[in-house]
């Protein structure tokens, strides 16, 4: 659901289509898998993987603004780029959990999650109503006449791809917690998955 309500930013609220998804949400797995393992408390490290995240949305923001590459040729570099990334993050294909304490040990998923998908959720309806998250809108829908309000639409997309695949990664991080593992093949067809939960989503 997080993963989704990220994906929705870019292809719906954006008009941006992300590929880089398939990464950053492996991305968000291995940051924080290998931060736990090696001491670092699992929210800091679940924060530090939002962070990654929005690290590698903001690089595909700035090919496809500043490099002028196309944004579905930007998401597919970024996300070829993010495989090398990750394998150089955890050193290795796979890195299992189990029996160390994250962020999902002694709580009941099926209780707390909800609650904090719904607070992510009304978090993003307010940033989408504060002035920065308009314009963001307002990128997606009309460029040119965001352009003439004197808004740089360079920077409201490379903010909203930024922070899309900061809550991939995120999603990322808590999977690969709830799992038990993270692995480097974690990601492939998470963009299918996500496109499909924003169609579903709407149709409901």
């Amino acid at each position: 659901a997080i993963m989704a309500l990220g994906v929705y930013l870019t292809f719906r609220i954006l008009n941006f289509p992300d590929l880089t998804v398939d990464g950053s949400f492996t991305t968000g797995g291995s940051i924080a898998a290998v931060l736990i393992i090696n001491g670092v408390s699992p929210i800091l490290s679940t924060l530090a993987a939002f962070v990654g995240g929005c690290i590698a949305g903001s690089i595909t923001g700035l090919l496809h603004t500043k490099g002028k590459i196309n944004a579905l040729l930007a998401g597919i570099l970024m996300m070829i780029a993010l495989y090398s990334i990750n394998l150089r993050i955890m050193g290795k294909a796979n890195i299992p959990l189990l029996g160390i304490d994250t962020v999902i040990t002694g709580i009941s998923v099926l209780w707390v999650m909800p609650v904090v998908i719904i607070l992510i959720k009304i978090g993003i309806d307010w940033f989408l109503h504060t002035e920065i998250g308009l314009a963001l809108r307002a990128t997606g829908d009309n460029p040119k006449m965001i352009r003439s309000f004197g808004v740089n639409t360079d920077t409201t997309t490379i903010i909203g791809v930024s922070l899309s695949n900061g809550l991939v990664a995120l999603s990322g991080a808590l999977v690969a917690q709830y799992s038990g593992f993270s692995d480097i093949q974690a990601g492939v067809g998470m963009i299918v998955i996500g496109l499909a939960s924003v169609i579903i989503g709407e149709a409901l």
